[in-house]
C-alpha cells in the first residue's frame, strides 16, 4: 500500500496545500481501537473527516494517503480507514488554516454527531476555538450542496467535490 502522490494523478486533485473533507461510509457499526485516544464504538454511517495538507504534495498526497490506505497508523483517521469505504472528497486550495472554520459548518449541518471526542482534533488547542473533534457522523446521509454552500470558500464555488459512484471508482488494484 505504498503509492505515491503520482499514483492519483488521474483524480485531478492538486498538489497545493489547503483544506480537504474525506467521505467515508462505515457499512455496519464496529468497535475499534483509535490509537492512544482509546477505543470506540462506531456506528454504521456516513463519516465526514475534516483535515488540512500542507507538507509535501500538499492535498494530492494526503488524499491519495486517505483514499488508498496505508499500512501505517499515523493520524487517528487511518485507524478508521481501515474498516470504512471512501466515497469521496471535498478540498479547497488555500494557504489559509482554516480546517477549524471548515470543522464548525460540518458540526452545524442537520444530523452530525461527533462519534468520538477529540477524534483528529489533536493540534486545534493551539487555535482560537478549540473543537470537540474533526470527524462528524451523519446517520441518514448529508446534503452535499448546503455543505459546501455554508463551508467557506465556498460562495465562490473554489470547492471541488467529487464523489464516487459505481461508473467512477478508484483503482487501487495496480498500486503495490
Amino acid at each position: 500500500m505504498n503509492a505515491s502522490s503520482a499514483d492519483f494523478d488521474y483524480l485531478g486533485i492538486t498538489k497545493s496545500s489547503g483544506v480537504y473533507i474525506l467521505h467515508l461510509v462505515l457499512p455496519c457499526s464496529r468497535y475499534l481501537q483509535v490509537g492512544k485516544l482509546g477505543s470506540f464504538d462506531f456506528l454504521s454511517g456516513d463519516y465526514l473527516y475534516i483535515g488540512s495538507a500542507s507538507g509535501p504534495g500538499g492535498l494530492r498526497a494526503r488524499l491519495g494517503r486517505h483514499l488508498h490506505g496505508s499500512d501505517r497508523r499515523h493520524w487517528h483517521i487511518d485507524w478508521l480507514r481501515i474498516v470504512a469505504t471512501p466515497k469521496g472528497y471535498f478540498y479547497l486550495e488555500s494557504r489559509e488554516q482554516i480546517e477549524c472554520e471548515w470543522n464548525q459548518a460540518l458540526a452545524h449541518q442537520a444530523g452530525a454527531r461527533i462519534p468520538v471526542p477529540g477524534f483528529g482534533a489533536s493540534d486545534c488547542s493551539r487555535k482560537p476555538t478549540i473543537c470537540a473533534a474533526h470527524l462528524h457522523r451523519f446517520e441518514l446521509g448529508f446534503d452535499e450542496d448546503l455543505i459546501r454552500e455554508n463551508l467557506l470558500g465556498g460562495k465562490e464555488s473554489q470547492i471541488v467535490y467529487r464523489k464516487f459512484t459505481p461508473n467512477f471508482q478508484p483503482d487501487f488494484s495496480d498500486i503495490e
